[in-house]
Parts: C-alpha cells; sequence; structure tokens
C-alpha cells in the first residue's frame, strides 16, 4: 500500500501537471495586467524598487494603507530574484497551490483518518484553484497559508499543543497579511480556544500561556501596521478600503437581492445618498478624493453605508445575504477564467433586474454565446453537485457517533469559519469569495464519498 508521502508526491506531481496544461493552452501574459491584478504588480514592482511598501500618486510616493503588504512582498521578491516576468510569478504560484492540494488532503486525513487521495484529487482538479493560480492575484497564496492554518489549528484540535497555537496563529496573521478578509478571525478564534482549554480542564496557568502565545504573532505581524496607522491616521483600523467596499458594493448588492430594484438602482441610492450628506455636513474635502486621511474617508462611507443598510430592515438584510451566499455557492469557478471571460457575453453586474432571480433569467437570456451559455450552466451544475455532497458529508459525520465524538471541536469550527466569510462576503457576487472555505468543504465531501464508496451509506 502505498505511503502517506507517495500518495502526497502523486497528488503534487498531478496538481503541477494540471496547472501547467491551464495555463499553457489558456493562459497568456496579456490576461496578466486586467483589472487589480495590474494594481498588484505595480505595488510589488515599487516595493522591489524601493524596499517599501508604497504607491505612486500626484505627489510622489505614499503610504499604501486600502492593501496589505503580504502579496507585493511575494512578488518584489519574484521580481527581485527573477526580472519582471508574471508568468514565473504563475509558475510560482502553479507550485504554491499544488502544495496546498496536499494539504487539503491531509487536512481531510487528520480529521477523518480517511479520504486523503479523494480530498487530494478534488484539490488537483479544483477550478477555483487552477484558475486563480494563473492570475496575478492574492487568491492562491492566501489558501496555501490559511490551509496550513486550518491544518495546524485542527491537529491542535485533536492534541492541544502550545507550538502547535502559536504556529497557527503565526500561519493565520500571515494570510491577512496577504489578505484581510480573514482579519476578524482572530478576534473570534481566542475566545473558541479558551473556551475550548476549560472544557478540557486545562489549568488557569495554561489557559494564561496560551493566551500570551496566541497574542505574540498578532503583535509581531498586524503591530506594526496598526502602530502606523493609529501614529499617522489616528485609526485602529488595519486597512482603509472598508467604507468604499461598503458603499459602492455592499449596498448596492443588497438592494438588488433584498428585491428592492437594480443593481444600478442601488449605485444610484449610495451615490446620491454620499452627496446629500456631504452637501448638509458642509464638508470642505472629497471624502472620495482625499488622500490626506483615507481611514476618515473610509469611516465617513462606512456611516453611511450603515444607515442606508439600516433603512432597508433586518428582513431586506437578511434576504441579501441569503441570495448573495447561494450565489457564490453555485456559481461555476470557470466562469473566472479569461478563456470563458473573453467569451461574448453581458456583465452580471451589468445586467438589469429586480432580484437574483429577475437578474439570472435577464443573464441568461441576453447572453448571445451558446458556449459561454453552456460552460455556465454545466459549471454551475458541477457547482451544486459539490455543494450537495458537502452538505450530505456533513450531515454524514454529525450523524457518525463515532466521528461526532472524535470531531465535535472540529466540526464546530469548520462551520464558525464557513459562517464567518459567509457573513463578511455579505450579497457580494464572485466565486473566488467561496475559496476560502472550499478546503474545508472538500472535507465533507470527500468524507461522503469515502463512506458511500466503502460502506455504501453515510450512516454507521
Amino acid at each position: 500500500m502505498p505511503t502517506i508521502a507517495k500518495k502526497s508526491f502523486f497528488i503534487f506531481a498531478l496538481a503541477m501537471i494540471v496547472r501547467v496544461f491551464y495555463v499553457w493552452f489558456f493562459v497568456d501574459s496579456s490576461n496578466l495586467e486586467l483589472e487589480d491584478q495590474m494594481m498588484y504588480i505595480q505595488l510589488g514592482k515599487i516595493m522591489a524598487e524601493t524596499g517599501n511598501f508604497l504607491q505612486y500618486a500626484s505627489n510622489g510616493y505614499v503610504d499604501v494603507t486600502e492593501r496589505l503588504p503580504g502579496y507585493p512582498a511575494f512578488l518584489a521578491v519574484i521580481y527581485t530574484l527573477f526580472g519582471e516576468n508574471n508568468m514565473i510569478v504563475v509558475a510560482v504560484q502553479i507550485f504554491i497551490d499544488s502544495l496546498t492540494c496536499v494539504i487539503i488532503a491531509l487536512i481531510t486525513k487528520l480529521v477523518t483518518n480517511k479520504g486523503f487521495m479523494f480530498a487530494g484529487m478534488i484539490s488537483v482538479f479544483n477550478l477555483n484553484m487552477i484558475v486563480l493560480s494563473g492570475m496575478v492575484l492574492t487568491d492562491t497564496l492566501f489558501l496555501f497559508f490559511f490551509s496550513l492554518f486550518i491544518l495546524i489549528v485542527f491537529s491542535y484540535l485533536k492534541k492541544p499543543n502550545s507550538f502547535k497555537l502559536f504556529l497557527s496563529v503565526a500561519m493565520l496573521c500571515i494570510s491577512i497579511l496577504v489578505r484581510p478578509v480573514s482579519y476578524y478571525l482572530i478576534v473570534l478564534l481566542l475566545p473558541f480556544v479558551i473556551i475550548f482549554l476549560i472544557y478540557n480542564k486545562i489549568d488557569f496557568k495554561q489557559i494564561l500561556y496560551s493566551s500570551i502565545l496566541y497574542v505574540i504573532p498578532v503583535v509581531l505581524a498586524l503591530g506594526s501596521t496598526h502602530y502606523r496607522n493609529f501614529n499617522e491616521y489616528n485609526s485602529f483600523l488595519i486597512v482603509s478600503q472598508g467604507g468604499a467596499h461598503a458603499l459602492y458594493w455592499v449596498v448596492p448588492a443588497a438592494y438588488q437581492y433584498s428585491g428592492q430594484g437594480s443593481y444600478q438602482d442601488g449605485q444610484t441610492l449610495a451615490r446620491d445618498k454620499l452627496i446629500d450628506i456631504k452637501q448638509k455636513d458642509r464638508l470642505k474635502k472629497s471624502s472620495v478624493d482625499s488622500v490626506n486621511n483615507q481611514f476618515e474617508d473610509s469611516n465617513y462611507q462606512m456611516q453611511i453605508a450603515r444607515g442606508i443598510l439600516t433603512e432597508f430592515g433586518t428582513v431586506n438584510i437578511l434576504k441579501a445575504w441569503s441570495v448573495g451566499t447561494v450565489v457564490n455557492l453555485l456559481t461555476p469557478s470557470i466562469a473566472y477564467a479569461p478563456v470563458v471571460r473573453a467569451m461574448k457575453h453581458q456583465s452580471f453586474y451589468e445586467t438589469p433586474g429586480n432580484g437574483a432571480v429577475s437578474k439570472i433569467l435577464n443573464y441568461i437570456t441576453n447572453t448571445s454565446s451558446f458556449i459561454y451559455l453552456s460552460v455556465i450552466i454545466i459549471g454551475t451544475i458541477f457547482s451544486l453537485l459539490f455543494f450537495t455532497s458537502f452538505i450530505l458529508g456533513l450531515y454524514g459525520m454529525i450523524k457518525s457517533k463515532k466521528m461526532a465524538i472524535i470531531n465535535r471541536e472540529i466540526i464546530i469550527f469548520s462551520l464558525l469559519i464557513i459562517f464567518y466569510f459567509i457573513a463578511v462576503t455579505g450579497p457580494i457576487i464572485g466565486v473566488k469569495y467561496r475559496l476560502p472555505i472550499e478546503p474545508l468543504m472538500t472535507i465533507f465531501v470527500s468524507y461522503m464519498l469515502f463512506r458511500i464508496k466503502y460502506k455504501g451509506t453515510l450512516k454507521e
């Protein structure tokens, strides 16, 4: 029987082959300079040239406050070693993503003691991972460190050890430096760990020691950014993009998916509300264009966004978040591939419609490319199968007396992470937003497949 090492190498090698094949046939250098990719490329080049995390402005170099330095630093290292060649960046990301496939398989084995190859093969052919590894974006590097965080913290829950706790938090902090979406998990994880230690009757000294070890990597990794933001901008926030994101993305999406009107109407509402409140407050500077204090601008935009969302009402907010979650879970990963996006079709965000159903129907009926529509429909079917398998696997593991006892804390923590990302993503639509929870979903899908293959049932 093949050892775990041999199985791991097979998964890694196959993942490399699949990703190289995809990039070789479907990605070229022109695909790597579109949208947010160009922004990260510029930040990486500046960091390689100056050694600092800066961006261009009309008055020269200025601080970057809307992003964190993890991914630009990654790009800067590659540019310094190999020159400014983004295909080299993709090659490195393919290597990293292939390692992530092995990590996800190891997570699954740790949790279920089975399903290693199932999880590995699911990850190898995970289109979301494949497509994003071929783009100059934060997602691949983020998923690598976040998967390491999951692996180590699950190992800690299986057998508590102070070093494991320290290392897991360190991996989480590094993932935050790459992509700050997981930032608030720091706050959620600490009480979970404390409750876990108390439940396992760990003495107070050990709990205190664990708490100190928990805080150390947070301070080391994120402390300097927090200090700069507080010292220079009088803000405790880690990035300054929250306000703009809430006002210009969350509000229009919530407006539409709660059935109140089109996305465009939601954009108009947000814009008009901002102008109206600015006039009433008689602000002397633009809360959009100011470069003096981006955090002040962000707080101002956030207050307006919260006011608008409050006016929507709780029911409409829950409806919008629910619709956004379902669409994100079912959106086909292939839709994000450059070769598919290049096909003739209208933008989903620009498609008119009051509510999700209306928008989806308009999107389908107004898409002239038969090939594009076929790809989207087939991809959606596969996403639906994956999500259904996840639900069945989760149900089966909970109902299994043995697994429920062994992995009770892991199941709870997995659901905590899944609900966290659902909450922070909200009604914003994008298949990439599903990526952080796919390693966890893969655990339960693999468990289901294993049970069906070897037992013919999900029940014990």
